[in-house]
């Protein structure tokens, strides 16, 4: 008799979601954190480290982006230990669900607070996301950084003011937000139940945000909160450089190569952040501007419910330097692969010209 020959198997999923035990051992190296140097991170910046450390890579996104949606995380209805806890404007890393609580950098380092806090449910309802793993290879289990005694020094900690670190911190933030109790020791039920696999909902398209919360109730933001969320409005900017034509923008596109806030305006319930940019390259009326610029710039300030947020100028858009060359990038790359370039279509073409200037133009200075 013939043999029957073999059935075609089906092709594994590309990604599988992270387990428990990976989850934990992210958990625990997020745990082990001290406060990095002051000005050289900030939540996304730590959070996206934390995660490269512990052998699971992706690439750097900031929390509008992680909340909005990204290809790299799954989101989930239930957390456990390692999945991501993120608002806009923060992000952080779940400790135990059952505590509500999660790992976050505050004002002196990495400390265990409770998401279901009076701080944190005034800035909204966060959104949970779990890494997916790639099925391509075998990955080993995480690296974590911290002994069991320094975890549990760190999960034991008493409870005192803490306050989060926005995108890009630099300062010590006044005192607005209190963690919780210090997490138990593990048990085999301190994870809680098994999420499904992802939410239902459909994905919300991004988009660019015009304010964000620099300081929870009255008291008026210092700079370096307002420098803060200021930079983290112009790093979520930087996502129209990775679709839209910067050329076709209604608005001047200023790249900015660093600022300075040099002082806050406060009156009543307004009030203006006076900010020094300079920037050496920038687009107006369709055309690149190459000239080293300092100018005086402000951002307005006002009280809501929540706290006192930044508002971004109407009048031009401010996108930080290696934000614009790795979304200018980005976008040149789908284009040169995307039927457009096939078809010689002469738009697309011209746009990749367009593009690939502006890049010469930030990278040659």
């Amino acid at each position: 008799m013939a043999q029957n020959a073999d059935a075609p198997q089906e092709k594994p999923p590309a990604t599988r979601l992270l387990t428990i035990d990976e989850g934990r051992s992210i958990a625990d190296l997020a745990l082990g954190q001290e406060l990095p140097a002051r000005g050289t991170q900030d939540c996304s910046h730590l959070i996206h480290e934390i995660y490269g450390s512990a052998g699971f890579e992706y690439p750097y996104a900031s929390s509008f982006e992680l909340f909005a949606g990204n290809e790299n995380f799954a989101r989930v209805r239930y957390p456990h230990a390692g999945d991501l806890i993120v608002w806009p404007g923060h992000v952080g890393i779940v400790v135990d669900p059952l505590q509500h609580s999660f790992s976050s950098l505050v004002s002196t380092g990495f400390d265990v607070q409770d998401y279901e806090g009076a701080y944190w449910k005034s800035r909204g309802r966060p959104r949970f996301y779990r890494y997916r793993v790639p099925n391509s290879g075998v990955l080993t289990a995480a690296k974590s950084g911290a002994s069991p005694s320094r975890r549990a020094s760190n999960l034991n900690r008493q409870p005192s003011d803490r306050t989060p670190v926005e995108e890009r911190s630099s300062e010590e933030n006044s005192s607005m937000s209190r963690p919780t109790k210090a997490a138990s020791e593990r048990t085999v039920l301190i994870y809680g139940p098994m999420a499904p696999e992802e939410v239902t909902e459909a994905s919300v398209p991004f988009e660019i945000p015009t304010s964000t919360i620099v300081a929870a109730g009255g008291k008026p933001p210092t700079r370096e909160e307002v420098a803060e969320g200021i930079s983290e409005l112009s790093d979520a900017a930087g996502n129209l450089l990775r679709k839209d034509d910067p050329f076709k923008a209604h608005s001047p596109l200023v790249i900015v190569e660093q600022f300075n806030v040099v002082r806050v305006e406060i009156k009543r319930d307004h009030g203006w952040a006076r900010l020094q940019v300079e920037s050496k390259v920038s687009i107006d009326g369709g055309t690149i501007q190459r000239k080293l610029r300092r100018d005086n710039v402000r951002w307005e300030l006002r009280r809501v419910p929540a706290g006192w947020e930044v508002v971004t100028p109407q009048d031009r858009t401010y996108v930080p330097h290696d934000v614009a060359v790795k979304g200018l990038a980005a976008q040149l790359a789908q284009l040169t692969q995307g039927e457009g370039a096939t078809d010689y279509r002469a738009t697309v073409v011209q746009q990749e010209s367009h593009i690939a200037n502006l890049l010469s133009a930030l990278l040659i200075q």
